[in-house]
């Protein structure tokens, strides 16, 4: 069992890593467009160390999970108009620049991961299925992986382990876990060849199990919980070369047919629960952080790929605090040819930071709730 308090640290190391980098971006983007930079931290204050270099003041500050920039004249007022080092004096295109930098940081940091794990896994991904979708790039194929192994179970005196996806069973390939129920059910009390692969080892072998005729409630016959697994393979030499980006945008597209496809259940249901059961916040991470870590490095760093690309599409959502929210603005700016008026501006931020501190205790006493034996346990 891991100690909590290294799961919290290394927590708090990747996401403040993943808001650093996301930071950055902006600050690169800032400073190439010749704005004035007034600090740039990591961590939020109260402040440890700081230095003036130049114009900007770089710190380190006590509280993790996270960083900033400060740029000069983010905040709207027309005396600020004048000041052209500054934010808001500055034309459309170039605070959208700004804006979407951090973005972009993410989605190539995330590029970058996804090169390297792709690399080692011979150009090939594994990704759980929450719905019926199919990949825009790559060859792929549907099998069943298992997600949990019972004590003292068939399964578990055969060898069947946590993240094993089940090839074939007696060399018959299955293509739904419905399938692979029924025929674990249909050969109960008789033996079963399984060809399986597990992610964190990333080996294949084969196993010999019998699954019990009778067993507890909730169990099955082998004692095991899986689920829908999609492989993905970058075969074709063009594919491998531009896999990274590929799986990316792969990984892009699910996400947000996901979220789609949830709202409209929520709609469907005239409950928030399907769309709350997807959303994951801090306490959410720590816990996916958790099981990762024992899966292995590659999946770990699978994981803070598939996290920076959740902190790219979150910000690029319409959210007012978001990065997208300060995009609408910069829209109506270059679609009327005048700033957003600045006291609306600062109302409409107001309220939305009022709004994401709500939702974000929110999905924290949810997450709490729904990760609680993961974490503490």
């Amino acid at each position: 069992m891991l100690n909590l308090f290294f799961v919290l640290i290394l927590s708090a190391f990747i996401l403040t890593l993943l808001v650093v980098v996301h930071e950055f971006g902006h600050f690169l983007a800032a400073k190439r467009a010749g704005l004035k930079v007034e600090e740039f931290g990591i961590g939020y204050p109260p402040r440890i160390f700081g230095k003036k270099i130049g114009e900007t003041f770089y710190s380190i500050n006590l509280i993790p999970f996270g960083g900033f920039v400060k740029i000069y004249g983010e905040n709207s007022s027309k005396e600020l108009l004048k000041d052209k080092r500054s934010f808001y004096a500055q034309p459309p295109k170039t605070k959208a620049k700004v804006i979407l930098a951090g973005i972009i940081a993410n989605i190539i940091l995330a590029v970058f991961l996804l090169y390297i794990f792709l690399f080692a896994h011979n150009f090939s991904s594994y990704q759980t299925l929450l719905f019926d979708y199919h990949f825009p790039f790559g060859r792929q194929e549907i099998l069943p992986v298992v997600l949990m192994v019972t004590p003292d179970s068939p399964a578990e005196q055969a060898g069947i382990r946590p993240y094993d996806v089940i090839l074939s069973l007696n060399g018959e390939r299955l293509k739904k876990v419905d399938d692979f129920i029924s025929y674990v059910k249909k050969h109960a009390g008789e033996k079963i060849t399984i060809q399986a692969k597990n992610l964190i080892s990333n080996k294949e072998r084969e196993i010999e199990v019998i699954p019990r005729k009778e067993y507890p409630e909730n169990q099955g016959p082998l004692g095991v919980g899986v689920a829908g697994t999609i492989k993905i393979e970058y075969q074709k030499p063009i594919e491998k070369i531009f896999s990274g980006f590929l799986h990316t945008f792969n990984l892009i597209h699910y996400s947000f047919s996901a979220l789609g496809y949830f709202v409209k259940q929520s709609f469907a249901q005239r409950t928030i629960e399907p769309l709350e059961s997807s959303v994951a916040g801090f306490v959410g991470v720590i816990a996916m952080i958790k099981i990762t870590v024992q899966a292995g490095f590659w999946q770990l760093l699978n994981l803070v790929a598939l996290i920076s690309l959740g902190l790219a599409m979150v910000n690029i959502l319409p959210i007012p605090g978001a990065d997208g929210g300060r995009m609408v603005f910069v829209i109506y700016e270059a679609l009327f040819k005048k700033p957003f008026p600045p006291k609306l501006e600062q109302k409409v931020n107001e309220f939305g930071l009022a709004f994401i501190i709500i939702l974000l205790i929110l999905i924290t006493f949810k997450d709490i709730r729904q990760f609680k034996d993961i974490i503490f346990h």
